[in-house]
């Protein structure tokens, strides 16, 4: 099995073959899944902000013997255009409609490592790591919503690496950004919300931060995870459990209103706003099963002091699949990292056999270890 670059092998490069193997990537057997059905893609289609783009991307980046991908933010590839003998060389490699590109699952490529480090890149034929993608040279570049920034997806074109013009690179880069500016078009500029409640209490509203009260964030967070709205008895139960009274959390969202102004809409109550938290980042890591990403963004415990419900189930969800996936991984990394944010004793011992002896790190692990099995 191949798992070595040679020393000249550009960084970026290099760092997301290290990200492939800690996932585990086989360069020698793996194969890019096809995750959807052709009728499940055109839902997606149908559903996805980059569609209203797709007609200005193949129009720009129409060229002989390459194809135009357009993929989600998790690596599926939703749009995938270009002459049908190009086509039909990709399908060898399962570079179809439907199939996952991220790196998880296919290694190196140039969608998933510029979803991965959110920056144009380019893949030259054995900077691949998967053996079966080596005929093939990708240029790729991220796309955001111009509004918010969000990510929402990358634009690739890849040919056989005997048609890619050097040039291609930047045509994608500059492609992207026709995108960005055609949605800023389309679309009127949206509120951000941003919720940062692992650990402690922050928030911002468009920048702007906002003083809250726990019961305060408690609302933000259930409405959070439930974005199509709840009702004022909904809310109730998640904050207050069966005791919960719809008159008092009525009382609790008018006091913040006066915060969120018309961000929080009601019949039913909802946050009419882009909303990011780093909470939701952990969620949506483990969801996709990037157990490395969700331990980067686990800074620690669901706002700790809550006791409602809705918070308490979370905080508790959270925490064990983070942990899962650190023991699981057993990467060391993931375990300082999330020993940073739990006093977990099984996580200390596993750092305690892995960090060597004359590691600085391992006499700190010894004696939280100590005080942890106390």
């Amino acid at each position: 099995m191949v798992t070595e670059l040679g020393d000249a092998t550009r960084p970026v490069i290099a760092e997301s073959w290290r990200r492939s193997l800690a996932a585990r990537v086989d360069p020698e057997r793996h194969e890019a899944p096809v995750v959807y059905a052709p009728d499940e893609v055109a839902d997606l289609r149908d559903a996805h902000p980059l569609a209203a783009t797709v007609p200005l991307l193949e129009h720009t980046l129409s060229m002989d013997e390459t194809i135009m991908i357009v993929t989600d933010t998790r690596g599926h590839i939703l749009w995938c255009e270009g002459d049908n003998r190009t086509r039909h060389e990709a399908e060898r490699v399962r570079l179809t409609e439907g199939s996952r590109w991220s790196e998880d699952v296919i290694g190196t490529n140039a969608m998933g490592t510029a979803l991965a480090t959110g920056r144009p890149v380019t893949v030259h034929s054995r900077e691949h790591l998967v053996r079966t993608c080596h005929g093939w040279t990708c240029a790729a570049s991220p796309i955001h919503d111009p509004h918010t920034g969000l990510l929402l997806g990358v634009v690739d074109v890849s040919g056989p690496l005997k048609t890619m013009h050097p040039a291609v690179a930047q045509l994608v880069s500059a492609a992207a950004r026709l995108a960005e500016h055609h949605l800023r078009q389309l679309a009127p500029r949206r509120h951000v919300l941003t919720l940062d409640f692992l650990g402690g209490l922050r928030a911002e509203l468009d920048g702007r931060p906002l003083a809250l009260t726990l019961r305060n964030a408690e609302v933000l967070t259930a409405l959070a995870l439930h974005p199509k709205g709840l009702t004022a008895e909904q809310l109730a139960l998640s904050l207050y459990g069966d005791r919960g009274n719809p008159t008092t959390v009525r009382a609790e969202l008018h006091r913040l209103r006066a915060q969120l102004g018309d961000v929080l809409m009601t019949r039913p109550y909802r946050l009419d706003a882009v909303v990011r938290g780093d909470f939701l980042d952990v969620r949506t890591a483990l969801r996709s099963g990037n157990a490395g990403k969700a331990t980067r963004h686990y800074s620690g415990e669901l706002l700790p002091r809550s006791d409602a419900p809705v918070v308490r189930e979370e905080r508790a969800d959270l925490a064990a699949a983070v942990r899962k996936g650190v023991l699981e991984r057993g990467d060391l990394d993931a375990l300082l990292s999330f020993a940073d944010s739990a006093e977990d004793a099984e996580v200390l011992e596993r750092l305690h056999g892995l960090l060597p002896a004359a590691d600085p790190r391992r006499a700190l692990v010894s004696s939280r270890l100590r005080r942890a099995l106390d």
